[in-house]
């Protein structure tokens, strides 16, 4: 063995003859981590110390970029990593843990959970089919007594422009060459590129953002006020969101139609019990101003809907003939129309879970809802489905908010669900919907984003700060550099360098060249600090991790256009030209001290964007985020604290609606018929108004009153 080691040594060597020290070079690089290694060492040897403000800029550096790198690996990893395998198990998955994508079956004795659409079989195949499905073809496992019979019980970026002119006229003797021409020329094309890309972002991120925000929740005025106040606006209501801030700071989001089931007394404006045709006519403008509806149209639908229900209830004849709605069937009525509030069929199974239906289930008090989990769904379905009784029967605002809402929600996404029927104990499965803006919403709502967002703007505020820097260096070079007339034909002195290339020193410059780069730093200086507006803001708006990425890139990209410009078209010669300038001083503006303590500055300047950075993201969480979340979650959902309708029609509501609301529908109108039968229609209708008022004050007229009130 030795032997043939040594020949096959013996024979690489003739060809790999070529040896070098077998040695590292070690050379300091541009990162914290360079800076680290090598700074205690030199500042010990020029301060007799270690410990300098210099070393503890090193430390504090390498802190904060561990601190950062590991917080958006660690956010990324969860939401990438760890989604994708969630998505796996959602695809295939057997029980265990969530990690075993193809876990064996016989290596796990945990139920089935239903969370993937697919499972392994016991002979190693795919079964994709639903849960229903896959039985039909297992009679075995259902007739465990082998009778024959199923039974119930067996189944439960260099400053280029700056320089290329002095050395143009001494090489050239006029600063009018090709190469100061290129110089304007892309000076000129990186202006207009990031002014349009700013400009592009600007127009569609920002203003297209608080269109959005304002199509969610607005109170009158100026589109950019996004909660300006009712009090300080006199005008109506343009329907133009599809929630609006209640007089106490609530925020409505029902449709317009629904809005007003609960403003009986605005209806019936001379408290009779009965809400007149006249009366609706003479309160239309200032209720259409008021809820961007024609209550004229509400009040046909009321009728309407109250006529599609005559099989089920008697209707008077003043009624059927569109002239007078009385209480009682203004509150039988308003359950149809307030349901139509939740938009979607996709709707009924939450609306199911949040014991919208409980009372009747077990109660039986509603023939139109059912005493079964499939008939509530029916009726449900029934009034949301597209082309359903709502969308039938409603104003076409209906039509228009319904459009908009599920515009504004974005796409559903559905979880499953078991709901028990409480009047005889049946389970279901269902799919419960949640909405994707609110779900994006809800996750920027969390820490480890908010954290994750400071970091992104922090980011490219420190990018935005080293361009003010550059800007600063060059406007103070404008104004405090000497003047070309001082040195005469020395204002560019010109010398070979070691390898016999050509150098240029610039001593002075001229007015005009002055003037000029004073020009283009200003408007650089411009164009900076809109591209700082526009960047946050399109930061702060992004509520998805890696798209948050993606626009902090795509914001890098705006910025490296100088770049990109002088390092791709130019030639090298030229570049090398302006790169080989001797190195030109010159005093710094500002406080002295500070400017010959540059470690001091930087320390500033990271806590000042810091501070900066939580500054805007206080206001913008308070003032825009959750403001705006409460409304999503109102319009999208039916939930939140401040949400109108989940308060007024919460489940208290209804299970007193359905329990005793309504049966109290039915006996007062059938007092109403027993009248009406009795006399001729010219008493009946003459007597209305008091029947009314004394079932008003019945105690089974009671729940009426007290959940038909005028809703704050």
């Amino acid at each position: 063995m030795s032997n043939i080691l040594r020949r096959l040594s013996s024979g690489l060597g003739s060809v790999f003859d070529n040896t070098e020290k077998a040695v590292f070079s070690i050379r300091p690089s541009d990162n914290v981590y360079s800076f680290f290694m090598f700074v205690a060492p030199t500042e010990h040897e020029k301060e007799g110390s270690s410990f300098t403000s210099d070393t503890i800029m090193s430390y504090l550096l390498v802190f904060i970029n561990t601190f950062m790198q590991g917080l958006l690996l660690f956010a990324i990893f969860n939401k990438i990593v760890v989604g994708n395998i969630e998505w796996q198990n959602g695809i295939m998955k057997v029980g265990g843990a969530d990690w075993g994508l193809f876990e064996s079956v016989a290596g796990s004795q945990s139920c089935n959970d239903g969370g993937s659409i697919c499972f392994v079989d016991h002979n190693n195949t795919f079964s994709c089919a639903p849960p229903s499905v896959q039985l039909t073809g297992r009679w075995n496992e259902l007739d465990t007594n082998g009778d024959g019979t199923w039974t119930l019980q067996e189944a439960t970026e260099a400053p280029f422009f700056m320089f290329v002119a002095p050395t143009e006229h001494k090489k050239e003797g006029s600063s009018f060459t090709s190469d100061t021409i290129m110089s304007y020329l892309l000076v000129f094309i990186n202006t207009f590129m990031q002014g349009l890309l700013l400009f592009a972002i600007f127009n569609k991120i920002v203003v297209g953002n608080i269109e959005w925000q304002n199509g969610i929740v607005k109170t009158d005025g100026a589109d950019w006020g996004l909660f300006e106040s009712a009090a300080g606006n006199q005008s109506c209501n343009d329907g133009g969101s599809i929630c609006f801030v209640d007089y106490n700071k609530s925020f409505s989001c029902a449709p317009p139609s629904v809005q007003l089931t609960g403003r009986w007394d605005e209806l019936d404006t001379n408290g009779d019990g009965i809400w007149t045709l006249q009366e609706v006519t003479d309160a239309r403008k200032v209720l259409q101003c008021k809820y961007a509806v024609d209550p004229v149209e509400v009040f046909n639908v009321f009728v309407n809907f109250l006529k599609h229900r005559e099989d089920v209830i008697w209707l008077s004849p003043e009624l059927k003939n569109g002239k007078e709605i009385p209480k009682p069937y203004f509150t039988y009525a308003a359950g149809d129309i307030i349901m139509c509030g939740y938009r979607s069929k996709d709707m009924c199974p939450n609306l199911l879970k949040k014991g919208i239906f409980h009372a009747p289930l077990k109660y039986k008090t509603a023939p139109r809802v059912g005493v079964t989990i499939e008939s509530a769904l029916d009726y449900c379905y029934d009034l949301l489905a597209p082309g359903g009784l709502c969308e039938r029967m409603l104003p076409s605002t209906y039509a228009v908010w319904r459009t908009e809402s599920e515009e504004q929600c974005m796409k559903p996404k559905f979880s499953k669900m078991v709901y028990e029927n409480p009047g005889n104990g049946i389970v279901k499965s269902l799919l419960e919907v949640d909405y994707k803006a609110r779900i994006n919403y809800a996750r920027s709502k969390t820490t480890i984003f908010k954290l994750y967002k400071c970091i992104i703007i922090a980011l490219w505020c420190l990018t935005m700060l080293v361009e003010l820097r550059e800007i600063v260096m060059d406007i103070t070079w404008v104004l405090r550099y000497p003047s070309a007339a001082s040195f005469g034909d020395d204002a560019v002195k010109v010398h070979d360098d070691a390898e016999g290339n050509a150098t240029y020193t610039i001593q002075g410059i001229t007015i005009t060249h002055r003037c000029l780069v004073g020009l283009v730093s200003i408007s650089r200086l411009v164009m900076t600090c809109v591209l700082l507006f526009v960047g946050v803001m399109y930061l702060l708006k992004q509520t998805n991790y890696i798209n948050l990425i993606m626009d902090a890139v795509a914001l890098g990209f705006v910025m490296e256009i100088s770049r990109l410009l002088y390092g791709q078209v130019l030639h090298s010669k030229v570049r090398e030209q302006c790169e080989s300038l001797d190195v030109m001083e010159v005093p710094m503006y500002g406080c002295e001290w500070l400017n010959q303590r540059p470690t001091l500055v930087n320390f500033i300047e990271i806590f000042a964007v810091a501070a900066f950075v939580m500054v805007i993201m206080h206001f913008w969480y308070g003032g825009t985020v959750e403001p705006l979340y409460e409304a999503i979650e109102c319009a999208c959902v039916g939930k939140g604290t401040h949400c109108r309708e989940a308060d007024r029609f919460s489940y208290d509501f209804w299970f007193n609606y359905w329990k005793e609301d309504v049966p109290n529908v039915f006996k007062a109108v059938a007092e109403m018929r027993s009248q009406h039968e009795g006399r001729n229609d010219a008493t009946a209708a003459a007597s209305t108004p008091k029947l009314l008022q004394k079932l008003m004050h019945r105690a089974s007229g009671s729940a009426i009153q007290q959940h038909m009130r005028p809703w704050p």
